[in-house]
This record gives C-alpha cells, structure tokens and sequence, in this order.
C-alpha cells in the first residue's frame, strides 16, 4: 500500500525561531522524504504590531520579519519543490490584519500577508485564512490540521471537535485519545514548537520556560487513514523511525 508523507512544522515565531530545532526539522523530513508540508500557524511573530509592551532593545521593523519570513519560505521552496505546501494562519501572524484594521484601515485589505509572502507566485502552496472555522485536512486524509485547539487542552480539543485533529498555538507537546461508543478513534496532537523560548521577547508569558520543542510527521494511507508520530527534540536531537539527529 502507497503511504504519503507529511512534515507537520508548529509555530517558529520567525525571526525569533530556534535556528537548531528548525533546521533539525527540515534535515529529519529531507531524508524521509516529503510529500506535504502544513504550516501550523505563528509562523511568523509580528512583533512590531503585538499590542503588549515592547522591549525596546528589540529591533522593532515588521520589514524584517517579512525578508526572515521569506527567506525561510524560499527554503521550503528550494528543499522540497515538489511537495505540496500548506500556509495556516495563525494569531500572531493575523496581528497584521488588526493592526491595520484598527490602526490604518484605509490600508485594511490592501495589504495582504499572503501577498507579502508571495505565496500566489509560489508553487504548490495553500493559504488558509485565520478564523474559528479554519481547518484543513492533510494529504486529504482523516487527521484535520488548523492553528487553535478548541479547547485548552488536546484533551478537550479531542472531545469536542470528534475527528482527528494536529494543532499549534499552545507551545506544547500533547496528546489525547477519544474511542466513541462505535469504536470510532478520535485524536489530538500539538507538536510543541519551533521557537526560541529563550529570547526575551518571550518573557510576558508567564510559563514560557515550559514550552516545549518539537514536530510532526503524517504518514497517510491511500485509504485516508494515518499514523502521526511527533519528534521531540531533547538538546538538539531528535528520533525518527530508528535513526538518531542532530544539529
């Protein structure tokens, strides 16, 4: 039976990612070999444009976050040119839209993340808006994917959406199994993340020190069906289907 692949990359916060856990990630799906890469959300931080107080040491220049963004997406594009590549917008990167919405509306629309990005001029890539209904099935299988739990937990995101479903936003490795009464398998997985817990653009967040790094990889049957594994990385290794990384 075919199996399809996908690299399930969480929230990076560029320009503040962890350049080892991220390009930890990329060599472990380089020799797998992907057919599909979904962006969780966050993939950017938006800095500039966050409502909270900003250190004013930090370079503070969305212009950059845009060239780091892009300059990772070429990457993407450079690495895997064949593979299917899926761009989910999360909170953070929606901080651009309301910026603009609330600071400079006449410009609401007009500037476009998408755009910016140049993903309409990429190949193989999907953009999927932010929102509560946002939701995007990987390799068309049975394991939906979107930025936000529904829910504080994979525990209650597994209870209450019913399907399958890979998530981001929580910074947090987690899993939970949900058997129905038929016997129907329901689960929900957050990867952990691929930022820098370390940066002090971090440090409003109260828990931050117990964010945890990692990523996932998808392999789908041609019936729809799917075994997720995520990789935790623990001192800059990872382990995947008997084989040791490492940066």
């Amino acid at each position: 039976m075919k199996i399809k692949r996908a690299l399930i990359i969480p929230d990076c916060h560029i320009p503040f990612e962890d350049l080892r856990a991220y390009d930890l990630c990329l060599e472990v799906a380089s020799y797998l070999g992907i057919h599909e890469i979904v962006i969780l959300g966050d993939y950017l931080d938006f800095y500039a444009v966050q409502s909270h107080p900003k250190d004013p040491d930090i370079p503070n220049l969305i212009q950059r976050e845009i060239e780091c963004g892009i300059s990772r997406l070429d990457e993407l594009d450079k690495l895997f040119p064949k593979a299917n590549k899926v761009f989910i917008c999360g909170n953070h990167c929606y901080r651009l839209d309301r910026y603009l919405r609330d600071r400079a509306p006449e410009l609401f629309g007009l500037i476009q993340l998408p755009r910016l990005l140049g993903l309409h001029e990429r190949d193989n890539w999907t953009w999927v808006p932010y929102g509560p209904e946002q939701k995007y099935r990987v390799l068309s299988s049975k394991l939906y994917s979107r930025h936000e739990p529904i829910g504080p937990s994979a525990k209650t995101t597994a209870q209450r959406g019913m399907c399958s479903i890979v998530f981001g936003h929580i910074h947090s490795i987690q899993e939970h199994q949900v058997v129905s009464l038929d016997g129907s398998n329901f689960r929900a997985m957050c990867p952990g993340w691929l930022g820098n817990k370390n940066h002090k653009v971090f440090s409003y967040v109260k828990n931050h020190a117990q964010w945890s790094e990692g990523f996932g990889i998808a392999n789908v049957l041609e019936n729809g069906e799917f075994f997720y594994n995520t990789c935790h990385i623990i001192h800059n290794k990872t382990h995947y289907n008997g084989k040791l990384f490492k940066v």
